[in-house]
């Protein structure tokens, strides 16, 4: 069985995808198996090439994906895989799209596909589609009567994993993209961290540091935030040591969605409290009552980031829990084996 792995090329998913890729190599012989990002052109091109496409001339943005096509053919010409496995693949324009669809696809969803208008006739080209939203399988179904499977973004347990005896110096950390949600929540915690002497850490993209304008505007409207944000993406190497320093680790999820993120098994993995709002289901993955601790709203956040604070023993139990739940049966290698099972099977 030979297989194509096609990723995107963001550095916040171009990470994961090479994990999964280095943990089908439990399953399967490399030389079996071929890794190819597809880097975006918006992420890309100059600025002259970027305002002209944005204005409707699009036919840089269309060589450029020729190009791609043409790197995707002769791999696939001197290959020949038996399929290939789309990660994400929101991301992926039309056109390599169109290329993508004469082989056999496993697409595996990273995001909603309510919220992925490019994908919508793709899905239609995909014998088997893995879904990270549990409410896209009822979706898929009603809307283009396609059957698809949940599978959750496991943790990485080669990158997210605790480290014993070390010190847990940072009260409070998240993170994160921006939000109104999230901006919202932690300008409140961080006001109160700066009254309560709390240490805090929020990283991530909050705006676009490119500009200093924008970075004057953001920290006009959020002042206490912008005094614990370090603006810019976190590795997972980075983020699983913050984890790991912190009492508490945050995990505010978007509105639109509804299942556990990567970040939920991930904080659990390395032995971490976790603070979540409420509001997501766990589809039997892990129990939310005894595994991590949610809140309702701002005001019950702080109050539970008081109370948990002051409750070490508390944290450490939960955190326990947390960890045996995920590290039973949250794993990247667990979703990539249940992919493996699946396709051999078949």
């Amino acid at each position: 069985m030979q297989f194509i792995v096609v990723a995107p090329s963001q550095p916040q998913v171009a990470a994961i995808a090479k994990s999964i890729f280095d943990e089908f190599k439990n399953f399967c012989a490399e030389d079996d198996m071929k890794f190819l990002t597809l880097p975006d052109f918006y992420d890309n091109c100059n600025y002259f090439e970027r305002r002209i496409s944005k204005l409707g001339f699009k036919n840089f943005e269309r060589n450029y994906n020729r190009n791609l096509i043409l790197e995707l053919e002769k791999l696939c010409e001197n290959f020949k895989p038996d399929f290939i496995l789309v990660l994400n693949g929101m991301n992926i324009p039309v056109q390599i799209q169109k290329f993508l669809a004469q082989y056999k696809i496993i697409l595996w969803l990273w995001d909603s596909m309510k919220n992925s208008p490019r994908l919508q006739n793709f899905v239609n080209c995909a014998a088997k589609i893995f879904c990270f939203e549990y409410d896209d399988i009822k979706y898929l179904r009603e809307k283009y009567n396609l059957d698809a499977q949940y599978l959750p973004l496991g943790a990485d347990t080669k990158i997210f994993s605790p480290v014993e005896n070390m010190a847990r110096d940072i009260d409070i950390s998240f993170i994160g993209t921006a939000s109104k949600l999230r901006i919202k929540l932690l300008e409140k915690v961080c006001a109160r961290a700066l009254k309560e002497n709390w240490a805090v850490k929020i990283g991530g993209h909050f705006y676009d540091s490119k500009h200093f304008w924008k970075k004057y505007l953001f920290d006009l409207k959020n002042s206490a935030l912008a005094k614990f944000l370090d603006n810019r993406y976190y590795s997972p190497d980075e983020a699983a040591n913050l984890y790991r320093r912190s009492k508490i680790c945050l995990n505010i999820n978007t509105v639109q969605h509804k299942s556990l993120s990567p970040r939920t098994f991930e904080i659990c993995a390395t032995k971490s409290f976790q603070l979540m709002n409420g509001g997501q289901f766990s589809n039997g993955l892990m129990n939310l009552e005894t595994d991590i601790a949610t809140f309702d709203g701002a005001e019950d956040l702080i109050d539970k980031i008081s109370f948990y604070l002051a409750n070490d023993n508390l944290r450490e139990k939960i955190a326990l829990a947390g960890y045996n739940s995920v590290t039973k049966n949250c794993t990247l290698k667990n979703s990539v084996e249940k992919i493996f099972t699946r396709l051999k099977n078949d």
